[in-house]
């Protein structure tokens, strides 16, 4: 029965990383632009949810209010890399350390 409950937690660990993985290659393969900040956003975004659940905040309502805070964390990095004309690497970099501390 331990291998089944050790089972299920590397599966659900494996989809959870598996996501953002794929935020990752996104960025780096397909926009070609090098973004750090998809750990932090993953971070925050599991940190406002679960702030939220505790809080007594239905979870699919703590999972649109995650998503959205991932959503503010890419809007930060895309007006410091394209209005205050930093470069993407150090635009994502920032915003990775700043989410790090908020979170």
């Amino acid at each position: 029965m331990s291998i089944l409950l050790s089972l299920q937690g590397a599966i659900g660990q494996g989809i959870l990383w598996g996501i953002m993985a794929l935020g990752i290659y996104l960025t780096f393969r397909v926009l070609d632009i090098a973004d750090l900040s998809v750990d932090g956003s993953f971070a925050t975004g599991g940190a406002v949810c679960a702030i939220s659940i505790i809080n007594g905040i239905h979870p699919l309502i703590a999972i649109i209010l995650a998503t959205l805070s991932g959503f503010a964390a890419g809007f930060i990095t895309g007006f410091l890399h394209t209005k205050c004309k930093m470069p993407a690497i150090l635009a994502g970099i920032l915003t990775q350390l700043a989410l790090y501390s908020i979170n």
